[in-house]
This record gives C-alpha cells, sequence and structure tokens, in this order.
C-alpha cells in the first residue's frame, strides 16, 4: 500500500512525535503519543481493508527505532499466541472490539489460554516484550474492528506457539492449582527479607505458599547496597544494629561471631559480608519452612506485570515462562544515577564513568591519573578509597555543590535522646508542621546538649523514630523546601562515615591526595588526553578548570519509578496501576506499603517495600526501616494472597 498519512493531520502528527524521540522510545512514551494524538477512523481511512482469511496488517511508516500500523480485523479474525521477541507495543482499538488473550505455555510446549481481557473502542493497552498473547476480533455483526498499533523497535521476527490439537475451554484453575503464589520482584535487601518474613509467618502459622523471589541479577541479597566486592567498603551502621530481624537484635553480630570470630556490636562490617548475611538468613528460613511454604529464586527480569480479570495477577518474564499471582511485591531498589554533565560534555564518552557500583568502574584509573569524582556523599568516599588503595601520585577532586562530607560515627556509641515532646509540639502546631522550625528546635536541642558534655549525634539519633510521623504532617510545599534547602545537610549528618573509613579518608583529605571544591560544573570537554572541566566555585562567578583522566558520576542513585527505570514498573504505569509521587521520590503508597493506582485506588495485592516508599515514609534506605517494612508488608501480604487465592477457589 502506497497511501501517505495528511501532512496535516493528527496520523501525520504522531509519526512527527514519533520521529522526534531520541533513541528507542519507552512504553509510556508510547501509549502517551498514541493517546494524545486522537486518531479516528477517518484520518486512517487510506490503510483500512477488509481481507478474507487472514486480518490485514498495512505499514504507515517504517524507521529504525518504530513502526506505525493499521490493522484490519474481520469478524473471527486473529492472530496465533505469539510473542515480540524484544519489542515493545501500544494498540489503540479505533473501530470495534477486541479480545486481548494471554497464554502460558505448558509443559509439553502447547499454548493453553490463561485469561482474555476486553479492549474496547477508544481503549488502549500496551505490552512490554514479553508474555505470549493474541490479539481477536470477537463481533457477531459484520463490523470490522480497526486497531492503530506501535512497535519499538520494529517488529522483526515473534515467536508463534501452537494451540492444542483438541480445542476446549480454558481452565483456569490449572494455572492457580496448589497453593497461593507470591512473586516477589527484586531480591536485595528488602525482597530477600521480606520473602523470607512470609516463610517465617507462613511456617508458623502453617499456612501454604509458595514464594518466587525473582531478581535480574545473579546474586541474592546484595542489591547495589552489599553488591561491592571491596572489603575496604564498610557499613555505615554498627554491627550491633544490623540484624535482618526486627525480634532478633543479635542476630547479626552473633552470625558473624560463628562465621569470623567474637565480633563486638560497635565494629563496622565490610558490605559484602552482610550481603552474605542476608542471603544465608533467607536460605535458612526457606530450608526450615519445610513443604508447609516454599521458596523458588528466578534469575530473570520481570518484564511486565498484567492484571488478570479474575484478579491477581499475570508475570511475565524475559526468559522464563509467566506466571500467575495471587500477590505481588515491588521490592526494586534504586537505578543508576543520572548524567548531571550530559548536556555540559563535549567531545568522547569513553572517560566518563556513569556509574561508580558497575562492573570494573573502579578499574578505569591508575594511581597517576588525576580523577574528578561528581559528588562528596558516602558513594563519593568510597569511591576514593578503592581509587587509593595503591598509593595516588595524582590527584582526586570531588566536586559537590556545597562540598560537604559525611560526617563520622561517635568513637563510643551515644544513646538517642527522647525528642517526642519536641515532636508532639511540631505536629500539634496550628500552622502545621514548618521545616524551618523543625530544624530550628533541632539546632536548638543539639546547643543544648553539647553544652552538657553531650553528643550532637544523639540528637540526630533521637529524631528517626519520629521522620516518618514528621514526614506525613509536612505539606508538599514544606516536603519540597527540605529537598531543597535542608536535605543535604540532614544526609550528612543522618548518613555517616564509619570511624575506619573516616580516618583513611580525611587522612587522605590532609594529604593533599583529595581535594574538596563546592561548585558546578559549567563545562567538561574531552579528548583522547583527558578531560577538562570547568567548575563555578559556590558564591563566585569564578571558574576553575581541573584535568582529570576520568570523570566517576557519584551523585547517587535514582528512583526506579519511572518507566525507563525498570520494565515491570513501566509496565504498571501504562495501565494506571500505580502512580508517582509528585516529588518523584517513589510511588505513591499507603502508610502500610499498598500500592495506589492513578484514579487513587489500594490495590489489595499490590504491595511496595523499600526505596520506593520513601514518598510515604521518607527513611527507606537503612537496615532499621527497612526490616521492620519486611515484616509487616509479609503479614499483610500473606493474608491477602490467600484470601485472593480462595476467592477463585
Amino acid at each position: 500500500m502506497n497511501a501517505k498519512p495528511d501532512p496535516t493531520g493528527p496520523l501525520a502528527g504522531l509519526v512527527r512525535e514519533l520521529d522526534a524521540s531520541r533513541g528507542e522510545p519507552s512504553l509510556t512514551q508510547l501509549a502517551d503519543a498514541l493517546a494524545a494524538a486522537k486518531l479516528t477512523v477517518a484520518d486512517v481511512a487510506a490503510y483500512v481493508k477488509e481481507t478474507p482469511g487472514v486480518y490485514h496488517r498495512a505499514s504507515v511508516v517504517r524507521r529504525e527505532h518504530y513502526e506505525l500500523l493499521i490493522l484490519t480485523w474481520l469478524p473471527g479474525q486473529g492472530s496465533a499466541p505469539h510473542d515480540h521477541s524484544g519489542s515493545i507495543s501500544a494498540m489503540l482499538v479505533l473501530q470495534g472490539e477486541a479480545l486481548e488473550g494471554s497464554w502460558r505455555i505448558a509443559p509439553d510446549g502447547y499454548a493453553e489460554l490463561a485469561y482474555e481481557t476486553v479492549v474496547r473502542q477508544g481503549e488502549m493497552t500496551a505490552w512490554q516484550d514479553a508474555g505470549v498473547h493474541t490479539v481477536r476480533n470477537v463481533a457477531t455483526s459484520a463490523e470490522a474492528m480497526i486497531s492503530v498499533h506501535i512497535y519499538a523497535p520494529p517488529l522483526r521476527e515473534f515467536r508463534r506457539f501452537v494451540l492444542r490439537p483438541e480445542p476446549r475451554e480454558p481452565n483456569l484453575q490449572s494455572s492457580d492449582s496448589g497453593p497461593p503464589t507470591v512473586v516477589i520482584v527484586g531480591a536485595g535487601f528488602s525482597g530477600s527479607m521480606t520473602a523470607a518474613q512470609i516463610l517465617r509467618n507462613a511456617n508458623e502459622a502453617g499456612t501454604p505458599v509458595r514464594v518466587a523471589l525473582v531478581e535480574r541479577q545473579g546474586v541474592v541479597g546484595d542489591g547495589v547496597a552489599y553488591g561491592t566486592r571491596d572489603t575496604s567498603h564498610l557499613l555505615n551502621v554498627p554491627a550491633g544494629r544490623m540484624s535482618a530481624w526486627p525480634d532478633r537484635p543479635d542476630d547479626f553480630v552473633e552470625w558473624a561471631s560463628r562465621r569470623y570470630g567474637t565480633i563486638s556490636p560497635s565494629e563496622f562490617l565490610p558490605r559484602p559480608t552482610y550481603g552474605e548475611y542476608v542471603r544465608e538468613s533467607l536460605l535458612a528460613t526457606a530450608k526450615t519452612s519445610g513443604e508447609v511454604a516454599t521458596l523458588s529464586i528466578m534469575f530473570d527480569e520481570v518484564r511486565r506485570i498484567a492484571r488478570r480479570p479474575q484478579g491477581g495477577w499475570m508475570v511475565h518474564f524475559a526468559r522464563g515462562a509467566s506466571m500467575p499471582a495471587d500477590a505481588v511485591v515491588l521490592a526494586i531498589g534504586h537505578r543508576s544515577p543520572p548524567d548531571p554533565i550530559g548536556r555540559l560534555w563535549s567531545g568522547p564518552r569513553t572517560r566518563f564513568v556513569p556509574d561508580p557500583w558497575r562492573a570494573f568502574a573502579g578499574n578505569i584509573a591508575q594511581p597517576d591519573d588525576p580523577v574528578v569524582i561528581l559528588g562528596s556523599g558516602l558513594t563519593a568516599v568510597d569511591t576514593v578509597l578503592s581509587l587509593s588503595k595503591e598509593p595516588r601520585r595524582a590527584p582526586i577532586w570531588l566536586v559537590s555543590r556545597r562540598g560537604l562530607v559525611p560526617q563520622t560515627h561517635a568513637e563510643t556509641p551515644v544513646a538517642p535522646v527522647d525528642l517526642r515532646p519536641m515532636v508532639e509540639e511540631l505536629l500539634a502546631a496550628p500552622e502545621g508542621l514548618r521545616i524551618t522550625g523543625l530544624f530550628k528546635l533541632m539546632r536548638e536541642r543539639v546547643r543544648e546538649v553539647v553544652a552538657a558534655g553531650g553528643d550532637w549525634r544523639s540528637v540526630v539519633d533521637g529524631l528517626r523514630p519520629h521522620t516518618a510521623a514528621l514526614w506525613g504532617a509536612m505539606s508538599l510545599a514544606e516536603r519540597r523546601m527540605f529537598l531543597r534547602c535542608f536535605r543535604p545537610y540532614w544526609e550528612v549528618h543522618r548518613h555517616r562515615m564509619a570511624l575506619g573509613v573516616a580516618k583513611q579518608f580525611h587522612a587522605l583529605l590532609a594529604k593533599g591526595k583529595v581535594k574538596l571544591v563546592a561548585g558546578s560544573v559549567a563545562a567538561a570537554q574531552a579528548d583522547d588526553d583527558g578531560v577538562r572541566l570547568y567548575v563555578r566555585e559556590r558564591g563566585d562567578d569564578r571558574l576553575i578548570e581541573l584535568r582529570a583522566s576520568v570523570v566517576l558520576n557519584c551523585t547517587g542513585p535514582a528512583a526506579s519509578n519511572s518507566p525507563d527505570s525498570n520494565p515491570a514498573i513501566g509496565s504498571l504505569l501504562v495501565h494506571g496501576w500505580v502512580r508517582p509521587d509528585e516529588l518523584m521520590l517513589g510511588l505513591q503508597t499507603t502508610s502500610d506499603g499498598n500500592a495506589i493506582d492513578a484514579r487513587g485506588g489500594i490495590a489489595q495485592d499490590l504491595f511496595v517495600v523499600g526505596t520506593l516508599r520513601k514518598s510515604a515514609v521518607w527513611e527507606c534506605t537503612a537496615v532499621p526501616e527497612l526490616r521492620t517494612q519486611a515484616a509487616e508488608v509479609a503479614k499483610r501480604v500473606l493474608t491477602a494472597s490467600v484470601e485472593q487465592h480462595a476467592a477463585r477457589s
């Protein structure tokens, strides 16, 4: 077909919108562009053609990064069960009504229908590049169904699957046979300990359950926090406060003492050791849960989470077979930090390391190579230690807007100050909680404590049990003010360096091996010989020039709450099953961890643990808070999965 869209019409506008996207668009970008085009049947009439036997497929445009098609389906016409083999897609029904089928592949290789959902005229659906599905027109009239499809990248190949030789009604029970199933997406600390708590609770209650823990990396228990293999990277919380179990406060110290000899609760142990502890805690719990509660660990990537009409979810994977779930837990951690100087950089990017935790990132710089690190937080400190294992002969510059570095833990533990009266006063204020008032009172208490011979850390630690209540009482404007003006100062006092780490880091500062620059990068010019960075110092328009062999981005991780950060999140966002918070810190949830959908409804079988709950409770990165989240959510997940399963039985 040689038709071309009317250059002034909405179809051509959709083409221009898709052409303008850089690289391959995300799932939500496809869906948003398709919805914004407001197409009608008249706009695509030149591409509509009714053909007997097989539905008609007309190409509007085909580019390197996407293709746009118009499909015409006569009553009874439909696709064979197929997957998309690496392409994401969005479909808009312009006329008629479509049935989208979701299929499972049985052990004998035949495709079996799991369920079908209706996509009505004017409605849209979108798929990640996983799962087996069909589309068909089941209209009883002679009216054709007309649909618009976008694939990114173009659908170059796909796998077709075969129905059983003797068609039968779909046996919905077959996918739900056995005990309730819980799928946990992400196997860092939050996901692993949520799984362990579910197994433990189920075993104690005698409640059968299957837990599938899915991790796209090859290790359970590590996540970003404990995935480092560098033993100079220490926990920034003493061992005595790092138990993974809220009701077993000495568990980590006892485990470490059995493994490595007597460990003091005040010691700061290597971070890789803690990943090992989390992993063994999970597997030991799975072993003791016996046949009542079972654990399966899947090293795969969740590409799509779809709502089943009969309740629960269908989870689709990059490689493995799709799995029905009575409840899903999103335990997705941080993603790589955003690039803070991308538009300011000119020349080749080979000397820019976008993520310090990627494999072999630290190997790019030698002791004679001057290095610039963007950021000066705990990640930057760890990177400095890794780069300084051999005596450095070239400097390391830390560039951050304020030039702040994390404070150090006290040499001897200090007890938190009881701040309940102060917190109650703040929460009861008739004008509402003001962040300036909170920090004014904090400074006053610090002065009082220090004047009495105490330690400022006891005041900061005393606020920690109340941060969720204080955060919840702040208006959106107050939260924005905190993030813009106060967060950097809170972070360096709240998240402190271990004593051994601080000693090494400050020694490097004192020797001039590490230099702090408070300012922002104005430009970066790279060539084959190195990088020139021009930094505008804080409070001064003067530019200073730094010459480096390598630039490492240690500005801190980003939230995994956007379509491009994680395909599972993207699949939920595009259909409105979750929504980000106004400040883009994470996902909107209830105080108990249930996901809130785009219409404000509460999902009783979709839960969030970990950093994605930051928008609701703020403190979502440290073990003392995360272990409590895991324990509390596990109880609700077990109850929800059992109720969901029983409702379909």
